[in-house]
């Protein structure tokens, strides 16, 4: 019997599950789809009971193809920055607030604010946030603390109630182990903990003083590749697996990071999910406030990755392609020939993908996006087109604040996430940005292949330095010239339009 770890990557739209063989190799593949709500006032909600028996329907089918492997761990990820009331039996108190929730904004305008200031922010309160934990509250309210917050302040009943707050994967290991227990990674925006020594990071009472939490409320924090601890004796009878320990992992990110082998610093990672981010290892803590970009504890104790995520990506395609009415089996072959049939630029045609806001390199819940410049000579493969190239505008204007963030060029970026899948979305990167795109194998499943194998880590069954060729074989993307030297004239007049828009928006 060959030893196997699930990973279970919990994100925004389904939950991926892997099963993972001891020699890097993925035995198994399952994925399980539930809802999101979005509403106006900025609520982003979902059910965590369809999280957890969408993660339980997954695991059944992983075991039950296991034959010939011994399941020795579960590792987790998933999506970052929510928030999970439970009872002290685990249960959900209600829907989870997602990372794009914004409801918690005001109350953290109260908390930053006060004189003197800068950005928004009482100086006092932002040195000893960025001395301590290497970033501070976000105004949009979509952290973690804001959601907490905006619970406390707004529903009463609810805060009372709740015995922990988890985040997303947290919730999930609480599920299946009975402990509240969360990766000092994960917990990092709750901008609590102090991240000055990343191989022990911990809760700071004056940080949790000051932000109006309770440690009491909150879960005990550990490394990624530490034990929640064993696999609750029912689920394990259901699921016909027996010794098996759960595994912390960490955040989605921090994860991806991982799960494509970028092991050492710097080597660097675009991730094309629902959102998008560019991120690799660093050496060191660092905060660029203006950017609403820091570099955090990572997945890998002792080391830092950078938190550089924008949040609009493949949910562009999806929205639009949505109204055009593109649906059905053979949807993204439609939509490839589609964006096939139009040239770089798409005909004059612009996409400003803005659709619930900004993350990075600008921190705006304002902006709103749409397509820029269409006329009557654009047809329907310019506007997917478009979609694609909007969202690779995006990216660029990203990459260039990361490389000034690290003070280097980066030559080359690994890509992983869904929608690595399209190699014409993969050549347009290419294109847009001026690098070396290189896909890695199993887009759509790197990340949670990822914490399969921090499972393995965290059981001493492998070890970090291991893990460098998780993405290989990898297919390589070389920019063109003379498309590169189109979209370095749209990539202006993109970073204009924002300009040009931004106090209008903010007063809509």
């Amino acid at each position: 019997m060959k030893d196997a770890f699930i990973g279970i990557d919990l994100g925004t739209s389904s939950v991926k599950l892997a099963l993972v063989d001891i020699d890097k190799v993925t035995r198994g593949r399952a994925t399980r789809t539930y809802d999101l709500k979005v509403d106006k006032g900025g609520e982003a909600v979902q059910n965590p009971r369809e999280w957890f028996d969408s993660v339980m329907d997954g695991m059944e089918e992983l075991v039950a193809n296991s034959s010939g492997l011994e399941i020795k761990g579960i590792g987790l990820t998933g999506q970052w920055s929510g928030t999970v009331p439970v009872d002290r039996d685990g249960e959900a108190l209600g829907n989870a607030i997602i990372w794009m929730d914004t409801r918690g904004s005001d109350e953290i305008d109260s908390l930053t604010s006060g004189f003197p200031s800068l950005s928004g922010y009482r100086i006092d309160k932002l040195i000893r946030w960025l001395r301590k934990t290497g970033g501070a509250p976000t105004h949009s309210g979509k952290d973690s603390l804001a959601h907490i917050l905006y619970i406390k302040h707004n529903l009463p009943e609810l805060y009372e109630k709740t015995y922990k707050f988890l985040e997303p994967k947290d919730y999930i290991a609480a599920k299946l182990t009975g402990n509240f227990k969360a990766s000092w990674d994960n917990i990092a925006l709750l901008w609590s903990t102090d991240n000055r020594d990343p191989n022990d990071v911990r809760y700071d009472d004056r940080l949790l003083s000051m932000s109006g939490l309770l440690r009491g409320k909150l879960p005990e924090v550990i490394r990624s590749t530490d034990l929640v601890g064993p696999l609750k004796e029912d689920i394990g009878n259901r699921l016909g697996i027996s010794d098996v320990k759960v595994v912390s992992g960490c955040g989605d990110i921090a994860c991806s990071i991982i799960g494509a082998g970028c092991i050492e610093d710097y080597k660097s990672l675009i991730y094309m999910g629902t959102s998008s981010w560019i991120t690799s290892h660093v050496p060191f803590k660092k905060t660029d406030l203006f950017h609403n970009i820091a570099s955090l504890p990572s997945g890998i104790p002792g080391k830092y990755f950078i938190a550089a995520e924008q949040e609009n990506a493949c949910n562009c395609m999806e929205f639009v392609s949505g109204l055009m009415g593109i649906s059905g089996a053979d949807k993204y072959s439609i939509i490839e020939n589609l964006v096939s049939n139009s040239q770089a630029g798409s005909n004059g045609l612009m996409f400003l993908p803005w659709l619930f806001g900004e993350r990075a390199p600008i921190e705006d819940p304002y902006i709103r996006g749409g397509f820029y410049n269409l006329s009557l000579d654009n047809n329907k493969d310019d506007m997917v087109r478009s979609v694609m190239e909007g969202v690779a505008l995006n990216s660029k204007w990203l990459l260039n604040t990361v490389e000034k963030f690290t003070g280097r060029k980066i030559e080359e970026l690994h890509m992983s996430g869904g929608g690595a899948l399209s190699n014409l979305r993969a050549t347009i990167f290419s294109n847009v940005l001026g690098r070396k795109i290189r896909v890695v194998t199993d887009p759509r499943f790197s990340t949670v292949k990822g914490a399969a194998m921090i499972a393995a880590v965290g059981l001493e069954k492998a070890r970090f330095s291991d893990l460098s060729d998780l993405g290989e074989p990898l297919v390589d993307y070389l920019p063109d010239k003379e498309e590169n030297t189109v979209y370095e004239r749209e990539f202006q007049q993109f970073i204009e339009y924002y300009k040009n828009n931004k106090k209008k928006n903010e007063r809509e």
